[in-house]
């Protein structure tokens, strides 16, 4: 069995093989055709992790902690049991730091994987839905990873199926667009009713957030920081909350390691116009710069020396 269990090529083939019996059903019912949608997309979810190596998919857990050793192609008698995989919840996580683009995706994949375990396992019916509640969200993540993963979705999940769900996906960032737009408007008429001495009592008592760039010696990843803009709708200088998604391209210059931080905006809140964008499909609504890269830059002193502990022994 070993590492056979979490191989790639098998997760996007049987991923296939779901989502074709989805396609089979009449509109009938469709509440069976959605369960097959989510439950290929569990496989389709794991395949990118299985590429980079199946060992992501171990649960360290089970048998004795020798699924990593299976994983890795090294099967043991153990008298734990068969390996067994880690949880979808662990899954979604590690795209987030595997997939920059799947970050903003992971709420979409709580969401279906949630109503693809009630539908399983309790006495409700949650895919009785109208498709516009759930088929965006699928939309969205299943054109993440085939992207990441260079595969062409109507190939993995059928043209008929992304393309209805393509249409959806239209008509609700449409929605949001439209109600982004308003939103802006509103916050825009309030500033223009604002006196000079009331937009600048609002600049002195804000409270702004403040997010450490970088942490000298640790070498740890700084979550959360932020970036001023100009309020899309009273101009004023903001600050847009990003939040990191992975490093890149660590080096060594002049004594110096440095990495490339990728962050994605996460959240604005102006203090003096009150408007509040919440998420990154608001933020792109309104027309705001979604990926920020920042370098980062710590000397070996930082990132070693101070942090040294001699062993005990060797003092």
């Amino acid at each position: 069995m070993g590492h056979l269990m979490w191989d790639y090529g098998a997760f996007i083939g049987k991923s296939q093989l779901y989502f074709s019996r989805a396609e089979n059903y009449p509109d009938a019912e469709d509440e069976a055709s959605a369960l097959w949608l989510l439950l290929g997309l569990e496989f389709l979810l794991r395949a990118p992790l299985a590429r980079i190596h199946p060992t992501l998919l171990a649960d360290v857990q089970s048998g004795g902690g020798d699924a990593i050793m299976q994983a890795a192609g090294y099967p043991l008698k153990v008298d734990g049991g068969p390996p067994k995989s880690i949880a979808t919840k662990t899954v979604i996580t590690r795209l987030g730091a595997v997939i920059p683009e799947f970050k903003e995706r992971q709420d979409d994949a709580t969401l279906l994987t949630g109503l693809r375990n009630e539908e399983l396992h309790s006495s409700e019916s949650p895919l009785a839905l109208d498709d516009e509640m759930w088929l965006p969200h699928f939309t969205r993540v299943v054109e993440v990873i085939c992207k990441h993963l260079e595969l062409n979705p109507e190939e993995i999940v059928g043209d008929e199926i992304m393309r209805h769900g393509r249409s959806l996906v239209d008509a609700a960032d449409k929605r949001l667009d439209h109600e982004i737009r308003k939103r802006i408007e509103g916050a825009k008429a309030f500033f223009d009713r604002l006196k000079p001495e009331e937009v600048a009592a609002r600049k002195k008592t804000a409270k702004i957030p403040t997010y450490p760039f970088s942490q000298p010696g640790s070498g740890a990843l700084v979550e959360r920081t932020t970036e001023p803009i100009a309020c899309p709708a009273c101009q004023e200088s903001v600050p847009l909350v990003l939040g990191a998604v992975r490093t890149t391209n660590e080096g060594l210059e002049d004594d110096e390691i440095y990495r490339d931080v990728i962050y994605v905006a996460s959240e604005l809140s102006c203090p003096v116009c009150e408007l509040r964008l919440n998420g990154t499909a608001e933020i792109r609504s309104a027309g705001i710069k979604q990926q920020y890269v920042r370098r980062e830059r710590e000397s070996l002193a930082e990132r070693y020396i101070s942090t040294y502990e001699p062993e005990y022994g060797n003092d």
